[in-house]
Protein backbone atom coordinates (compact mmCIF):
# COMPACT_ATOMS: atom_id res chain seq x y z
CA UNK A 1 0.00 0.00 0.00
CA UNK A 2 2.60 2.51 -1.00
CA UNK A 3 0.38 4.26 -3.55
CA UNK A 4 -1.40 7.16 -1.84
CA UNK A 5 -3.17 8.26 -5.03
CA UNK A 6 -4.80 4.83 -5.30
CA UNK A 7 -5.84 4.99 -1.64
CA UNK A 8 -7.36 8.47 -2.04
CA UNK A 9 -9.31 7.33 -5.11
CA UNK A 10 -10.48 4.19 -3.26
CA UNK A 11 -11.69 6.17 -0.22
CA UNK A 12 -13.38 8.84 -2.39
CA UNK A 13 -15.25 6.05 -4.18
CA UNK A 14 -16.43 4.64 -0.87
CA UNK A 15 -17.46 8.11 0.29
CA UNK A 16 -19.69 8.45 -2.82
CA UNK A 17 -21.02 4.90 -2.34
CA UNK A 18 -21.92 5.64 1.28
CA UNK A 19 -23.71 8.79 0.17
CA UNK A 20 -25.81 6.76 -2.29
CA UNK A 21 -26.48 4.09 0.35
CA UNK A 22 -27.64 6.75 2.82
CA UNK A 23 -30.07 8.17 0.27
CA UNK A 24 -31.35 4.74 -0.76
CA UNK A 25 -31.52 3.23 2.77
CA UNK A 26 -31.65 6.13 5.24
CA UNK A 27 -32.69 3.95 8.21
CA UNK A 28 -29.81 1.50 7.72
CA UNK A 29 -27.03 4.05 7.35
CA UNK A 30 -28.14 6.67 9.87
CA UNK A 31 -26.93 7.29 13.41
CA UNK A 32 -29.19 9.39 15.65
CA UNK A 33 -27.28 12.41 16.85
CA UNK A 34 -24.93 12.54 13.85
CA UNK A 35 -25.46 14.06 10.45
CA UNK A 36 -25.16 11.88 7.36
CA UNK A 37 -21.93 13.68 6.45
CA UNK A 38 -20.43 12.90 9.86
CA UNK A 39 -21.40 9.24 9.54
CA UNK A 40 -19.80 9.04 6.07
CA UNK A 41 -16.62 10.67 7.36
CA UNK A 42 -16.36 8.33 10.36
CA UNK A 43 -16.97 5.20 8.28
CA UNK A 44 -14.50 6.27 5.60
CA UNK A 45 -11.92 7.03 8.31
CA UNK A 46 -12.49 3.57 9.82
CA UNK A 47 -11.82 2.03 6.41
CA UNK A 48 -8.63 4.12 6.10
CA UNK A 49 -7.46 2.97 9.54
CA UNK A 50 -8.00 -0.70 8.61
CA UNK A 51 -6.01 -0.24 5.40
CA UNK A 52 -3.23 1.67 7.18
CA UNK A 53 -2.94 -0.99 9.94
CA UNK A 54 -1.73 -3.59 7.43
CA UNK A 55 0.32 -1.79 4.75
CA UNK A 56 1.18 -5.10 3.01
CA UNK A 57 -2.47 -6.09 2.44
CA UNK A 58 -4.43 -5.19 -0.66
CA UNK A 59 -7.40 -2.85 -0.53
CA UNK A 60 -10.45 -4.61 0.97
CA UNK A 61 -12.99 -5.88 -1.51
CA UNK A 62 -16.56 -4.60 -1.46
CA UNK A 63 -18.01 -7.24 0.90
CA UNK A 64 -15.11 -6.91 3.33
CA UNK A 65 -15.29 -3.11 3.28
CA UNK A 66 -19.05 -3.19 3.87
CA UNK A 67 -18.57 -5.58 6.82
CA UNK A 68 -15.95 -3.24 8.33
CA UNK A 69 -18.26 -0.24 7.97
CA UNK A 70 -21.30 -2.10 9.37
CA UNK A 71 -19.33 -3.06 12.50
CA UNK A 72 -18.26 0.56 12.97
CA UNK A 73 -21.85 1.71 12.34
CA UNK A 74 -23.11 -0.62 15.09
CA UNK A 75 -20.47 0.76 17.47
CA UNK A 76 -21.49 4.33 16.59
CA UNK A 77 -25.16 3.59 17.27
CA UNK A 78 -24.32 2.18 20.70
CA UNK A 79 -22.16 5.14 21.64
CA UNK A 80 -24.63 7.75 20.31
CA UNK A 81 -27.83 6.48 21.87
CA UNK A 82 -29.98 9.52 22.42
CA UNK A 83 -33.42 9.80 23.87
CA UNK A 84 -34.20 12.67 21.52
CA UNK A 85 -34.99 13.08 17.86
CA UNK A 86 -32.95 15.62 15.90
CA UNK A 87 -35.13 18.47 14.65
CA UNK A 88 -34.61 21.07 11.96
CA UNK A 89 -35.56 24.25 13.81
CA UNK A 90 -36.23 26.09 10.56
CA UNK A 91 -39.23 23.83 9.86
CA UNK A 92 -41.21 24.28 13.05
CA UNK A 93 -41.65 27.39 15.16
CA UNK A 94 -40.43 27.06 18.74
CA UNK A 95 -43.15 26.37 21.28
CA UNK A 96 -44.52 29.51 22.83
CA UNK A 97 -43.61 30.33 26.37
CA UNK A 98 -46.33 30.60 28.95
CA UNK A 99 -48.47 33.61 28.13
CA UNK A 100 -48.07 36.15 30.87
CA UNK A 101 -50.56 38.64 32.21
CA UNK A 102 -49.10 41.41 30.09
CA UNK A 103 -49.56 39.46 26.85
CA UNK A 104 -53.14 38.59 27.81
CA UNK A 105 -53.95 42.23 28.55
CA UNK A 106 -52.40 43.36 25.28
CA UNK A 107 -54.55 40.83 23.39
CA UNK A 108 -57.71 41.94 25.25
CA UNK A 109 -56.84 45.56 24.48
CA UNK A 110 -56.27 44.78 20.77
CA UNK A 111 -59.60 42.92 20.58
CA UNK A 112 -61.38 45.88 22.18
CA UNK A 113 -59.70 48.25 19.73
CA UNK A 114 -60.77 46.10 16.76
CA UNK A 115 -64.36 45.94 18.05
CA UNK A 116 -64.47 49.71 18.58
CA UNK A 117 -63.09 50.36 15.10
CA UNK A 118 -65.59 47.97 13.52
CA UNK A 119 -68.53 49.58 15.36
CA UNK A 120 -67.39 53.09 14.40
CA UNK A 121 -66.84 52.10 10.78
CA UNK A 122 -70.32 50.52 10.55
CA UNK A 123 -71.95 53.79 11.62
CA UNK A 124 -70.16 55.68 8.82
CA UNK A 125 -71.10 53.31 6.01
CA UNK A 126 -73.46 54.38 3.24
CA UNK A 127 -76.65 52.41 2.57
CA UNK A 128 -75.12 50.42 -0.37
CA UNK A 129 -72.03 49.65 1.72
CA UNK A 130 -74.25 48.38 4.57
CA UNK A 131 -76.11 46.13 2.09
CA UNK A 132 -72.80 44.72 0.81
CA UNK A 133 -71.56 44.21 4.37
CA UNK A 134 -74.74 42.31 5.20
CA UNK A 135 -74.32 40.19 2.04
CA UNK A 136 -70.68 39.42 2.92
CA UNK A 137 -71.68 38.55 6.48
CA UNK A 138 -74.50 36.30 5.29
CA UNK A 139 -72.22 34.53 2.79
CA UNK A 140 -69.53 34.11 5.45
CA UNK A 141 -72.01 32.62 7.92
CA UNK A 142 -72.96 30.16 5.19
CA UNK A 143 -69.30 29.10 4.96
CA UNK A 144 -68.55 30.83 1.66
CA UNK A 145 -64.80 31.12 2.08
CA UNK A 146 -61.98 29.97 -0.18
CA UNK A 147 -60.22 27.13 1.64
CA UNK A 148 -56.77 28.02 0.28
CA UNK A 149 -56.74 31.64 1.45
CA UNK A 150 -59.58 32.02 4.00
CA UNK A 151 -60.79 34.96 1.90
CA UNK A 152 -64.55 35.44 1.43
CA UNK A 153 -66.09 34.08 -1.74
CA UNK A 154 -67.17 37.29 -3.47
CA UNK A 155 -69.32 35.42 -5.97
CA UNK A 156 -71.45 34.04 -3.14
CA UNK A 157 -71.95 37.55 -1.71
CA UNK A 158 -72.80 38.99 -5.15
CA UNK A 159 -75.45 36.26 -5.66
CA UNK A 160 -77.12 37.33 -2.39
CA UNK A 161 -77.71 40.81 -3.86
CA UNK A 162 -78.15 39.63 -7.47
CA UNK A 163 -75.13 41.64 -8.66
CA UNK A 164 -71.97 40.89 -10.64
CA UNK A 165 -68.80 39.62 -8.97
CA UNK A 166 -66.91 42.75 -10.09
CA UNK A 167 -69.37 44.85 -8.05
CA UNK A 168 -68.69 42.63 -5.05
CA UNK A 169 -64.94 43.09 -5.48
CA UNK A 170 -65.27 46.89 -5.57
CA UNK A 171 -67.58 46.85 -2.54
CA UNK A 172 -65.21 44.55 -0.65
CA UNK A 173 -62.26 46.85 -1.34
CA UNK A 174 -64.27 49.92 -0.26
CA UNK A 175 -65.35 48.22 2.97
CA UNK A 176 -61.78 47.14 3.64
CA UNK A 177 -60.58 50.72 3.17
CA UNK A 178 -63.28 52.09 5.50
CA UNK A 179 -62.54 49.62 8.29
CA UNK A 180 -58.77 50.12 7.98
CA UNK A 181 -59.17 53.92 8.03
CA UNK A 182 -61.25 53.71 11.22
CA UNK A 183 -58.71 51.37 12.84
CA UNK A 184 -55.85 53.78 12.06
CA UNK A 185 -57.90 56.69 13.45
CA UNK A 186 -58.53 54.84 16.73
CA UNK A 187 -54.90 53.74 16.98
CA UNK A 188 -53.71 57.36 16.59
CA UNK A 189 -56.12 58.61 19.29
CA UNK A 190 -54.56 56.29 21.87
Amino acid sequence: MGNDDLLVTYLAGWHRSLSRLQRAYPARWHVPGLSDEEVRDILTLELLEVVRDDPQAALPERTTALAIMRRRLATLRKSFRLGATPTDFDDAPPPMAQVGDEARWLEVEADACRAEAAAAARTRLSAPQRRWLAAFTLAAKGGAFFEASDEPNLSAASRVLGRHRSSALRAYQELQTEFQRERRRIDHEE
